[in-house]
């Protein structure tokens, strides 16, 4: 499976099992008028909104290159997660905490049921089943690579949303259960409205976090380190390169990256390996046009020679590295 496809399945089901949940704990909040139940339902909605964004962007991005935009529609993943962390912070931390302050300062007593914790307890089993399936989507690519390391150099950020999403889902409804239960002992609401406020201040965290690694992504990102050293090592351990200079690099999409770069070619290898043309066309170039005929044929084979080269080296260097689509040698 690929990492595109993993990350399109688990922001799926996502979409499906934030949206039913959604519908649930609004109803839960509508009969209970508790503050922690509707910053989970605020929460969930949050969650479904930004899951369709970035379901949205995964779709979009998938386009072929046209002959507006050659590098393809990648960054289009980018645009939609960035749109989803703004719509977390501005719809599940600032509606949230809005509404856990409001219910400090004009406190109205909470219905709590029993059926509230059921909610509760269906959303942690929906929500961990998401997670579960967003954290063997990243396994399944990470490569040996830490799991930490790897979100903060991920170049697909919809999988490392629905992870972070997700997870802190796991934790809002703990927050929002410990919130309503302290309320139903003490009788207090003012627990439930502090677990509104806890549940908003995570969502604002996540969101900042998520906003600043789309900035950078949209901004164009230099490719991970690892990744640019090494296929700079594979090019400069080719006989017929002498010096690699002026390296760029840029992040296009998920697990799509454009490396360019100015070759100083050898020529004398590439001479030596043309010994075989020489040796088998310079009588009879000389005899048919002379030395003005030879000297054209042997720049024009020298060329054809450096292009099969370069063909070459992408095509080895894809080989190795598939996340780099977009290859630019040129010539110093």
């Amino acid at each position: 499976m690929s990492a595109d496809s993993g990350s399109k399945g688990a922001v799926f089901a996502a979409l499906i099992c934030n949206t039913l949940l959604t519908v649930i704990k609004f109803v839960a909040f509508a009969f209970s008028g508790s503050g922690s139940m509707f910053s989970e339902a605020m929460h969930t909605l949050a969650d479904t909104a930004n899951q369709g964004l970035l379901f949205m962007g995964i779709k979009r991005s998938e386009k072929a290159p046209d002959a507006m935009f050659t590098y393809g529609y990648g960054g289009e993943r980018f645009l939609f997660a960035l749109l989803s962390a703004v719509g977390i912070f501005v719809l599940g931390c600032g509606v949230t905490v809005y509404h856990g302050i409001h219910s400090i300062i004009d406190p109205k007593p909470v219905e709590i049921h029993w059926w509230l914790f059921a909610v509760l307890g269906i959303s942690f089993v929906m929500d961990g089943f998401v997670l579960l399936k967003a954290v063997a989507a990243i396994n399944r690519t990470r490569k040996g690579v830490p799991f930490v390391k790897f979100l903060r150099s991920t170049s697909d950020p919809t999988i490392a949303a629905v992870l972070l999403e997700d997870g802190i889902a796991c934790g809002g409804v703990i927050v929002a259960l410990v919130g309503i239960g302290l309320a139903q002992v003490t009788g207090n609401p003012l627990f439930d409205a502090l677990g509104s406020i806890a549940v908003g201040g995570l969502l604002g965290f996540i969101a900042i976090w998520l906003g600043y690694k789309n900035r950078s992504l949209i901004l164009g990102r230099a490719i991970p380190a690892d990744v640019q050293r090494r296929a700079l090592e594979f090019l400069r351990s080719q006989p017929s390169v002498e010096a690699v200079h002026e390296v760029q690099s840029r992040v296009l999409g998920a697990d799509q990256f454009a490396l360019k770069a100015e070759i100083d070619w050898n020529g004398r290898w590439l001479g030596q390996q043309a010994l075989p043309w020489v040796a088998a066309n310079k009588d009879r170039l000389l005899q048919q046009g002379g030395e003005a005929r030879f000297a054209a044929e042997f720049g024009e084979a020298i060329v054809t020679a450096l292009g099969d080269e370069v063909d070459r080296i992408e095509k080895e260097l894809r080989q190795q590295f598939p996340e780099l689509k977009y290859l630019d040698f040129e010539a110093d």
